[in-house]
Formats: structure tokens, sequence, C-alpha cells
């Protein structure tokens, strides 16, 4: 079989990635990687908004599949038009990576504090999003942040950036990943992209705020139509979960007109619990944005009603007592995980340099209010989602998860005592929304009757902490926040 590509290292790596997954699936079969340069490869000069909209790095290797010249050619899938020409299919996906995007910015950069930020990037989506999402996330005021183009591999933009051209870099965290991660043949790549990277500070964008390019992340395998027997070669190195969301991401795109110049994101993650959809757009002619942010889950049910049986109610904060306890640091090697801003204790000092994970969004902007660096965050998923940074970081990170006493979280360091106070006539209540299975427990304790009400929760711990409590999932569900089950549950 010859498995073409283009002639990256990246993209060399991504076809080894299909070679080794089909000789493992095959005993004996014959694998042969080819390279070919696209046109968006030969064009290094024109800006991609000037480029054809359509296959300017993927058009030239579906030829020479037509040509007959290769019998698998492997892309980038988030490269693909969301309409082929014809003559040509995708046999499926591999198992995809981080799909996220990073901000690389230079060592020097924080300590500087420039209140006007360049960051290289040259698609449309991220140029537009970093005015929309990054000044929030940022541990110092920034007044304009400014796109400027960048062509070239992972390498050439990398070492652009470390030789003083902008502030700040942004690319897909599965490239990254993938290339620092890689051995033989790939190890010299591997060594140069991390030595380019020491001089920076990294941060993974949020899914939420920042959702990622239609695709990015996943690595298409193209055959010819009417070939059952590549398809059939091919079906055992299929992810079906990675290709059903990737379809789903892509229908976001074709539904706004197809374009990769377009300023859009759309993320699509499949959990036990069900898909978690991200979608962000600027309107066509600049006019607003088109945002989604749910949770699709068909097998959720739970009748509506009226805002007096719901706990807590619409727009009403849940009053909570939080008592600090007198805790020292973990060891600078470890990361910390933070359950939520009030968990991380004032007089604790952070730099760049220690690794700060969120919750969600937050408790990640209330830390950059108070100057704290955070890496990334769990979007609101919980703290089962793991932050996946071992290959930035450059080591295997062990975490500590600040959070409140008697969480049950692993690996928890308790640095406050949280006491929330229940009303009186919570048993008039139908519908609740619990923060944490600990409080479920106490209302239980309380008044037994409860247990037949309907119960919600964000996913994640507290999740499986209520159906725990109660013993049953039947009347339970789950909710990516309180809002979204206020909006869904409310009359």
């Amino acid at each position: 079989m010859r498995v073409l590509s283009r002639a990256s290292a990246l993209a060399r790596l991504q076809a080894v990635l299909v070679q080794r997954a089909l000789r493992d699936a095959h005993a004996g079969i014959d694998v042969e990687c080819l390279t070919r340069a696209a046109a968006g490869d030969r064009d290094l000069t024109s800006p991609l908004w000037r480029m054809p909209d359509k296959g300017a790095f993927t058009a030239d290797l579906s030829d020479a599949l037509l040509r007959g010249e290769a019998d698998v050619v492997v892309h980038s899938f988030k490269d693909l038009p969301v309409e082929f020409a014809g003559g040509t299919r995708v046999a499926g996906a591999l198992p995809r990576a981080d799909a996220r995007d990073v901000l690389l910015v230079r060592r020097a950069v924080p300590d500087e504090r420039p209140e006007r930020l360049t960051v290289l990037s040259s698609s449309p989506r991220r140029a537009w999003l970093l005015q929309e999402a990054l000044t929030a996330l940022l541990p110092w005021p920034v007044r304009q942040i400014d796109a400027v183009a960048v062509r070239g591999n992972i390498e050439t933009r990398v070492r652009r950036l470390v030789e003083g051209t902008a502030h700040g870099l942004v690319v897909a965290k599965a490239a990254l990943d993938r290339l620092l991660s890689a051995g033989p043949p790939f190890a010299a790549d591997a060594a140069r992209l991390r030595q380019l990277i020491e001089p920076c500070h990294w941060m993974v964008m949020p899914m939420r705020e920042f959702p990622w390019a239609p695709a990015q992340g996943a690595i298409a395998m193209e055959i010819a139509e009417g070939r059952g027997d590549l398809q059939a070669l091919m079906a055992p190195i299929v992810c079906r979960a990675t290709t059903d969301a990737v379809e789903q991401e892509r229908r976001y795109l074709a539904e706004a007109g197809g374009g990769c110049h377009q300023a859009l994101g759309a993320a699509v993650v499949i959990k036990p619990y069900g898909r978690v959809v991200s979608v962000r757009a600027q309107a066509r002619g600049g006019g607003g944005e088109v945002s989604r942010w749910a949770l699709e889950d068909s097998r959720r049910v739970m009748p509506r009603t009226t805002a007096d049986r719901m706990w807590p109610l619409p727009g009403q904060s849940v009053a909570v007592g939080r008592r600090p306890l007198p805790v020292d640091a973990p060891e600078s090697s470890r990361g910390v995980w933070v359950a939520r801003a009030e968990a991380l204790p004032e007089e604790w000092r952070f730099g760049p340099d220690r690794l700060v994970w969120a919750a969600g969004s937050r408790t990640r902007q209330r830390l950059a209010l108070r100057g704290v660096w955070v890496h990334g965050s769990a979007d609101g998923l919980g703290d089962e989602e793991r932050p996946a940074v071992d290959a930035l970081a450059g080591r295997s990170v062990t975490w500590v998860r600040l959070t409140h006493a008697g969480s049950g979280a692993p690996d928890a360091l308790a640095t406050y005592v949280a006491d929330a106070e229940l009303p009186e006539d919570l048993p008039s209540r139908s519908h609740f929304f619990w923060m944490s299975g600990e409080l479920l427990a106490k209302a239980i304790e309380r008044w037994p009757a409860i247990r037949q009400a309907w119960h919600a929760s964000g996913p994640g711990r507290t999740s499986l902490a209520v159906i725990s409590v109660l013993g049953d999932s039947s009347r339970t569900g789950v909710w990516l926040d309180r809002e979204s089950w206020e909006k869904d549950i409310c009359l």
C-alpha cells in the first residue's frame, strides 16, 4: 500500500502513524510512505486569505490519488474542503489528538506586560477569537491584540516567534504534542522543536471561548471512490468516535458556507454523558457573532417545572461560607489544579513557570485578574478531565487538586472549608442542581424524602457522586452548568 502525504515533518509523522496502525492491524502488509508538495507549500508568500478557499493543501495530493500514484492520502483533516471535487472519499480518521489551540509567548513577555500584544497567526478564526477571548485570560491588562500573518511549518512559525517577530503565536496543540513526542525517525525534529519552545511560556486555549477549527487534531485517510478493498483494510484503524465528531464539526462549517477563510470555530467532544458542543462564528458582515455552548444528550429525561420548585432558584446564589485553612504550598515540581479561585490561597505567589490548571472559565478568569498565569482549564467538564500537557511541559506532571475539605477527590489538598446553607423549605422543591455530592448527602440525611425528586449536576466527579449518594441514576441528569439547567428546566 502506498501512503502519500505532504513533505513537512508533521505530515510525514501523520503518514507514519497511519503506516504503523495498518501494520499493527494486518500482519505482513507492506506500507510505503511517499511525499509531495501541495500548492500551499509551494507558495509561502501569499497570505492564507488570498489563497484558494478550498484545497490549497490537499487538492494536489487528491489528484495524485485519482491518477493512481498512491492508494491512500493522509491529510490533516481540517485542511480538507467540506465538498469533495468527486472521485475520492474519506475512509475515516485515526483517534484524535488534543484538538485545542495553544498560545506560546516569549518568556520575557509576562514581565514586560505590554498593553498591545502582537500574535502570529494567519487564521481568520484565531485572529477574531484572540480579540474576543484572550484579554480575559492574561494576567495583566491588555488594551489591544493584533494578529500578524505568518506562514510555514510548525518549526518555522515557532522560530519566527522566538526571533522576536511578535509577542506570541497560536498553534494547534495536536501538532505540538505529536512532534514533541515523536520517536525515531523524527527524534531530531522533536529535539529542535523542544529547544525552540523552551524560551516560551504556553497556555492551552479553552474549548468554550476558543473552539478549534473544524476537524483540527484529526488525521484523515482519503481513498478513491469504489475501492471497497481499501475501505475494508482501513476499517480496523478507523476511530468511529473521532470520525463522528469531526463530521459534525464540518457540518457546522458547511452550514456557514464551507470556507476555511471564515472566522468560525466548532468543537465537538463525545463524552459518556453526551456530546459537548462549542461553536463560535463571526456573523457575516462583522455584525456580532453566532455562539453555541451545549450538551446534546438524548438520554437525559427531566420534566420541566416552575421556578419556585427549583433549588437553587433561577439567578439565586447559594449562600456558602468559606473558611481558609492554613496550608503550605506543594513543592514547585507539582502542578496545581484549582477547583475554584478561592482554593488558591492569596498568599501563594506563582509565576508563569508554575503549572496552574483551572476547573473552568470563571475560575480561570478570576485567577488571571489576580495576576496568575493559568496554563489551561477543564472547561467546566469536571476534575476527571486530565490536563494532558506532559509533552508541552517536557516532563510527566504530577497534579495536586486544591479544593474544599471533604471533597473526596484523589490527590486533593484541602485549602478551605465550605459551609453551604440549605433553606428550611427545601423539601417543597422538586428539582435540584447540586454543586457537590457531599451537599446532597447532607440534604438527604436531613430530609430523606427528597431522594424521590429530580437531581442535576455538572459533569465529572460531581455527577458520579450524585448517583452514588442516590443509589440510582434514573432521576438524575448532567448539564454543563447551572445556567443551562435553568434554561432547560424552568417553565
